[in-house]
């Protein structure tokens, strides 16, 4: 199954459905999913549930003028999918552009998203699924 999970977390990218609606990826989801922002993000906390985990996944397009993740490498540890990523985005009203590395944690049960958490470590994102970079 994990080649399975890996193959679902490859499309969210490749599809490009993280920087769109996110009904998109709540298709692939559980009714409990969980959306977990870390202490430092500017809405910290997790949400619960399609309509929370919705609402967090628009969130970016409220704040930034243009965002996209650029995904460089997917870890596969069983039931947890690590991918490292680069988030690019640019603040309205403005022509720079910021880039962040993150990594992203997408947990999957019976090939349906559980749990998806970011953070900026990939290396503590890769031993809290079990493996080490």
């Amino acid at each position: 199954m994990s080649q399975e999970n890996v193959e679902v977390v490859r499309r969210i990218y490749e599809e490009g459905l993280i920087d769109r609606d996110p009904e998109q990826i709540l298709e692939l989801a559980t009714p409990d999913i969980e959306y977990v922002n870390p202490p430092e993000a500017i809405d910290s906390g997790t949400r619960r549930g399609h309509m929370e985990v919705a609402q967090a996944l628009r969130s970016p397009s409220e704040l930034f003028d243009s965002y996209r993740h650029d995904l460089h490498e997917l870890y596969d540890c069983g039931e947890t999918v690590v991918a490292a990523v680069s988030f690019r985005t640019r603040s309205r009203g403005s022509e720079s552009e910021v880039i962040q590395e993150e990594a992203h944690s997408w947990t999957l049960r019976d090939g349906r998203i559980t749990r998806f958490e970011w953070n900026r470590d990939l290396a503590k994102a890769l031993e809290a699924a079990g493996l080490s970079e």
